[in-house]
Order: C-alpha cells, then structure tokens, then sequence
C-alpha cells in the first residue's frame, strides 16, 4: 500500500470515528441520528433560535403545513410542543406614542411592543396569544382597528381594516433537546453543515435540503425563467452547501445577490430532476406545489448546458447493458434523431463502445 492509498485509508477511518461519536452523541440524549432529525436541526439552524442559558427554543412560519410537520417531528422524539400565534399589526397612525395605543381582546388588555421594520422603518404592534381563534382591537390615538384570526389550512387567515400578519409559533424548550443542538451543532451564530451530514447518504442530505428549500428557499417560474434560489447572509455556509450538492452531481451556482447577501441557484430540468431523485421532499404547502408545477412546466427534458455528453454517457452506464439507440431514445424521452446525434458524437470521442454486428448497431459504456 503506498503513501496516497494510506491516507485515503486514514481519512475514511477518521470519517467513520466521526460518525460514531456522532451518533453516540444523538444517543446520549436519548435520540437516534435519523433523516427527520437532521430535518429539524437544519430548520431550527436557519428558521428557529433557541438559547440553553436561558432555556428557550421556538421557531416561527407562516405556512402551517410546514409547521405541522415540525411538531410532529418533535411530538414523535416524545417532545411536547406548544403553540401559541405571533400576530404583527401595521398602524396607519405611525407617529402615535406606545402609550396612544392600547390592544383588547374580550376587553382584556393585551401586552404588546413597538416593533421597526429593517426595510421601510415603519413601526408594527406585536403580540403573541395562544393557538386559537381570536378577535383583537387595536385602538391607535382614539381610532379602533378589528383584528379577527382563524387557522386556515395553509396559513393562520387575518380579515382586518389595517395590515395584519400572522405567523404559528412553536415552542419545545426540552433541555436535553437544547443540550443535544449545543453539543452537535455548536455555535449557532456561525451557519455550517455538521460533518455527519458531509458523509451521509443522499436520505440525510436530502432531508436537510428540504429544510432548507423550506425555510429559506425561493422557487419561481414565469416564461423560460425558472430557478430555485436559496438566498442569505452566510457565504460560507451557501459555499458548503454548492459542494455536498456536488457530491450528487447537482450544480447550485454560488453567487452575490446584493451587497448583503449571497445565494446559490439552481437551474434547468436536469438539476431539478436529480433534486427529485435525490429525494426532496418540500412541507411548505406553497414552494412544495411550485416545485410540482416547475417540473411539470417543462415541454422538453433539457440537459445542464455543457453537461450532454456526460448525460448520456451515465444514462448507458445506469443502463446496465447494451441498447439500441430507439430503446436508449425511449429510456431517456428524447427523440430518435437527437440520440443518434450524441451517440454519433460520442462515438467519435470513443467515449462508448459499438456493437455493429446487428442491423441494429448496439451501443454500451467502455
């Protein structure tokens, strides 16, 4: 064995440490390393907050499907989840003081605060109530404002006079959850990917792709334009997360979106076809429906541009035996004359292997 082959035995001894002391670590808090945990600990690191010196761990959305799926995760590591409702309120009498405004709800006075928004700078009232529904007044410098809140199936609805947001809040502040997430995932300031889910199989990786695509993700088409975006402050997490999507052949190209923030982006029905063999599965009820309609959106299957001849050199290597060029047409859903036009290209760079003994030539991988 020489040197190169030592430490590529070394590296792979190292990795499978890791992981065992990985998964010792889930287990010393009575949880197993599963594709639905890695779910929830990737949704909690970009969506959730959660604070062990001041036990506290919530995360917010608006999509109810999505958070449905959470608890149910959590619910299922025997975690009781509580959910309350965290309801923001644009008034229009913007320069009125905290205290020209007051918030009911039955004639209870409620407990509320001021809150600026990072875009426009205007101001909301904030409140946070248990999961039902509910009626509130806003009452702003004499002028009152009705609220009324019910759970539809993909968001909590709002029906008032001024600007309403609702968004579902759960809260699991179990303490060997939140032990658990300092141990494994560390400084959560600093967005990464865990070395476990660096080595793990496409269910893991999947699973938090999914989380992610959920939380932070943006899919949109219109026309030809069609792009599944993951856009944030964090260079160097988007950075980890282009390359373990490499591992599976999915190109996610990493960039700036403005001068705040970076992105990685995802184009072509190639790439969003290997995004549904890898085995993304969306929760959020909106972007799992946009990426249905995106991939049914499409007329003809494309190929990555640049990437054809490594398409259909793998698609004869899945294969497993020779074909006819019909049977690799029909295989791969093209027609009869593209194919023979990369076969014969891919003859020509001997990439592939010819059998001409047939009337039917018959075409296989070296």
């Amino acid at each position: 064995m020489n040197s190169v082959e030592k430490e590529k035995e070394q590296i792979e001894i190292n990795a499978q440490l890791q992981t065992a002391k990985d998964e010792l670590t889930a287990q010393k808090y009575g949880f197993t390393l599963t594709p639905e945990l890695i779910y929830l600990i990737e949704a909690l690191k970009v969506e959730g907050w959660w604070s062990l010196t001041h036990p506290s761990l919530c995360i917010q959305n608006k999509n109810l499907p999505f958070l449905r799926q959470i608890a149910i995760i959590v619910e299922n590591l025997g975690i009781p989840v509580h959910k309350r409702m965290l309801i923001k309120m644009k008034f229009p009498e913007q320069e009125a003081k905290k205290e020209e405004i007051s918030l009911t709800m039955n004639s209870q006075l409620l407990n509320f605060h001021l809150e600026n928004s990072p875009f426009d700078g205007s101001r909301k009232a904030v409140t946070s109530l248990p999961y039902k529904e509910s009626s509130l007044v806003l009452n702003v410098k004499g002028k009152s404002h009705t609220i009324s809140l019910k759970a539809g199936e993909e968001e909590i609805e709002v029906e008032s006079d001024i600007k309403a947001w609702a968004y579902w809040d759960l809260r699991f502040p179990a303490i060997r959850l939140l032990r658990f997430l300092s141990e494994f995932v560390g400084d959560k300031k600093e967005l990464k990917i865990e070395p476990f889910l660096q080595r793990a199989d496409k269910t893991y990786v999947a699973s938090a792709f999914s989380a992610l695509i959920d939380t932070e993700g943006s899919i949109n088409y219109y026309g030809l334009f069609r792009k599944i975006r993951v856009r944030m402050r964090s260079p160097v997490y988007l950075k980890m997360w282009q390359g373990l999507l490499g591992k599976f052949n999915i190109k996610a190209v990493f960039g700036r979106n403005n001068e705040k923030e970076y992105e990685i982006c995802i184009e072509g029905w190639e790439d969003f076809n290997k995004l549904r063999e890898l085995g993304l599965k969306l929760h959020h009820s909106k972007r799992a429906k946009k990426f249905d309609q995106l991939l049914n959106s499409y007329k003809r299957h494309q190929i990555s541009r640049g990437s054809a001849y490594d398409f259909y050199k793998q698609k004869l290597i899945e294969a497993g035996k020779p074909l006819t060029a019909r049977e690799f047409a029909e295989k791969v859903k093209k027609s009869k004359r593209v194919i023979n036009h990369y076969l014969t290209r891919l003859m020509k760079k001997n990439l592939i292997e010819v059998d001409k003994s047939n009337v039917a030539y018959l075409y296989s991988t070296k």
